[in-house]
């Protein structure tokens, strides 16, 4: 991968010249790739870290970091080959960073390579004893490894060391589940449920455990807490959908199932299930596409494909019916109620020959034994104890088809701290964030995500022709390839060219300094946006642009991943903080001066203001965003949350419900946590 790094290519040609010989460059630009490519690691831009830790590389190839770095970001887009490999080389240059195994045990764990991933961690362990997160995976491993007597004295260990750490106990009643021992299981999920009584995951363990104990009431009531906690966990719908359908709540299971897969598309075992109870209430069309879904991501799901096929007989897919009965009997030749549908299908569609056929395979299975073969026991009589209405995934008995699939998930997770934003953990409610500017937008907006992101001050800049690209606005982090990371880069030069020829534009300091952005190079950003606003050409824009820009620096300080500021201004940093902010509010407020009409400056201001807790001045500011475009959705969301948290609980479940009629649907999720309390 080859991807050029042309950074202020005409303003370092003569310090080139000078400073080559000695190194400096070499160790200054090292060191600048290494902030950036931390800074697109924090904010999840992985494709462009790597970009970044290449260079770094390249320049010094004896630096532990960058591969270690690198690893990281390629962990993260579940690249664990690669990050395995960059493990061991950072391992190979320096055996002493602990994190180096940590990080190559979880690129070792999704390669199922778990023997190598235990070797890791107990090398790692020897220096760091009490490092809890490694010896969390390290007796997860063992537990996926069968090796019980590790697991239970390695949490005998960890319990030792951190005797309130409730990870450890919920691996604990894992264990004692498997050991029969439901009672044991049972009490330690209780008394780390009294250590820590808002955890989501025991709480659902519980419920879970519960449900298994046939105590259907209590297990409801707990995960209804989990979700309260948690509400977009997708596999908590899925438990709690299992156990109203054992209360005989299919209306609560189908909404269960619709909030899963909402949350989580692609969650197979929700849409099968919900296939399930939509062909029990005749919904065929829509059953049919939740056993597409499932058939695409699990060709040889032969209880799917059946469904689809009796599916598609009652709605007179005939062809498509005989097409999956074949399939489902070429894997159960002597599954005999498949060869009877079959038959009745090839006798509607005029295929007398292949009806009789199929027929005479019916008749015979009744006067003689099936033939034995592959799953003959589950291809016989079937399954005649009704009492039992669901079935594992792994149950092969075809006879099954009709009964609700309940997920053999070992509830073990891999703890990382690697994966994911810091900012975003633990969080219950958040508020929705704000919008940037970019060069690049989501193709696949809906019609009312076209109409909310239009701005007429933004259009005018487009039909200005000054810029070169089209300016659009987003809401959402759009992932750089390495296509858009050599164009912005490829611009990066051009602007750096024209700006000698033209110093005086502020469009080419503009396009730059949102290239810049856009490849996390926050500083010289902010100096482009800021030398766009010097040139005195009354170019708005560039004020918001920089209040991104400020926005990303005052993130990076509240988690610790930057302390430029405290350095420029010699100052705390609670007081750093509060001077960042405090800028990116003025930025914003010299937007809605000059351009009084931009109602995404207006959110944008909200926004921050909200997660600040003002919240009176927020929802001021939300609603006047709302006044000038009353279709924007996610204004309508962040004021909801404000109200609540200001007392208003109906004025704000109003804007949620309205945020969620405008095709924002997290709103009703967040509607029914709040309207329950």
């Amino acid at each position: 991968m080859s991807v050029r790094f042309g950074l202020h290519r005409t303003a370092v040609t003569v310090f080139l010249a000078v400073a080559g010989a000695c190194g400096l460059f070499a160790q200054i630009n090292t060191d600048r790739m290494m902030t950036l490519g931390r800074s697109a690691l924090y904010f999840e831009d992985y494709v462009l870290s790597i970009q970044y830790f290449n260079q770094a590389i390249n320049a010094k190839p004896y630096l532990n970091e960058p591969y270690f770095l690198r690893a990281v970001a390629k962990l993260s887009l579940e690249d664990y080959v690669g990050a395995e490999n960059d493990c061991s080389r950072a391992i190979s240059i320096n055996p002493y960073v602990i994190d180096s195994y940590q990080v190559r045990g979880l690129a070792r764990i999704n390669q199922n390579k778990l023997d190598q991933a235990v070797e890791d961690y107990v090398t790692a362990l020897k220096w760091d004893p009490e490092n809890r997160a490694m010896r969390h995976n390290l007796i997860l491993c063992y537990l996926k490894l069968g090796r019980n007597d590790e697991a239970q004295h390695s949490i005998d260990t960890l319990l030792a060391v951190a005797p309130r750490y409730t990870p450890a106990m919920a691996m604990q009643s894992h264990l004692l589940l498997e050991q029969k021992d439901t009672l044991g299981a049972f009490e330690i999920l209780d008394k780390a449920l009294a250590i820590d009584k808002y955890d989501a995951s025991l709480l659902r363990d519980r419920g879970v455990l519960k449900a298994m104990m046939e105590n259907y009431a209590e297990a409801e009531e707990d995960l209804d807490q989990a979700l309260r906690y948690e509400p977009t966990n997708s596999d908590f719908y899925i438990d709690r959908a299992l156990v109203r359908f054992y209360r005989n709540n299919l209306r609560g299971a189908m909404s269960d199932y619709d909030i899963a897969i909402e949350t989580n598309p692609q969650n197979v075992l929700g849409h099968y299930n919900r296939g399930l109870l939509r062909a029990q209430i005749g919904d065929d069309n829509r059953a049919i596409e939740d056993f597409d879904v499932v058939i695409e991501a699990e060709p040889d799901n032969m209880m799917a494909v059946f469904n689809r096929g009796m599916l598609r007989d009652q709605v007179g897919d005939l062809s498509g019916a005989v097409q999956d009965y074949t399939t489902v009997l070429a894997e159960y030749p002597n599954f005999i109620y498949g060869y009877q549908l079959r038959a009745e299908a090839r006798f509607k569609l005029g295929d007398r020959r292949g009806g009789e056929q199929d027929e005479l395979k019916v008749i015979r299975s009744r006067t003689t034994q099936p033939d034995s073969g592959q799953d003959s026991d589950s291809e016989g009589q079937g399954d005649t104890d009704n009492s039992e209405r669901t079935r594992k995934k792994s149950d092969r008995n075809v006879w099954n088809y009709r009964k609700i699939v309940v997920s053999e998930s070992d509830r073990t997770e891999f703890a990382s701290e690697y994966r994911g934003k810091v900012q975003n953990r633990n969080i219950d409610v958040q508020f929705m964030e704000g919008y940037q500017i970019s060069w690049f937008g989501n193709p696949e907006l809906s019609e009312i995500d076209r109409e909310v992101r239009f701005s007429a001050q933004i259009e005018s800049l487009n039909s200005s022709g000054q810029l070169p690209f089209r300016l659009l606005l987003a809401n959402k982090e759009i992932p750089l390839d390495e296509h858009r990371i050599n164009q912005l880069f490829e611009d990066v030069d051009r602007q750096s060219l024209q700006i000698a020829e033209d110093p005086e534009n502020p469009y080419h300091y503009f396009a730059r300094a949102l290239d810049y952005y856009l490849l996390q190079d926050f500083d010289n950003a902010e100096n482009d946006f800021t030398q766009t606003i010097l040139s005195g050409s009354g170019l708005w824009v560039a004020y918001f642009g920089r209040s991104l820009v400020r926005m990303r620096k005052a993130e990076m300080l509240k988690a610790g991943q930057s302390s430029s500021v405290q350095e420029n201004a010699g100052i705390s940093e609670d007081r750093a903080m509060v001077v960042q902010w405090q800028m990116v509010l003025n930025d914003l407020g010299k937007v809605i001066d000059m351009e009084p009409d931009f109602a995404f400056a207006y959110y944008n201001k909200g926004t921050i203001e909200a997660r600040q807790g003002d919240y009176r001045t927020a929802v001021a500011d939300f609603s006047t965003a709302i006044g000038i475009n009353d279709r924007f959705a996610e204004a309508y969301y962040n004021r909801g949350l404000s109200l609540i948290f200001l007392g208003r609980v109906g004025e704000g479940l109003e804007d949620l419900g309205k945020a969620g009629e405008l095709g924002l649907y997290s709103a009703y999720n967040i509607m029914k946590r709040f309207s329950q309390q």
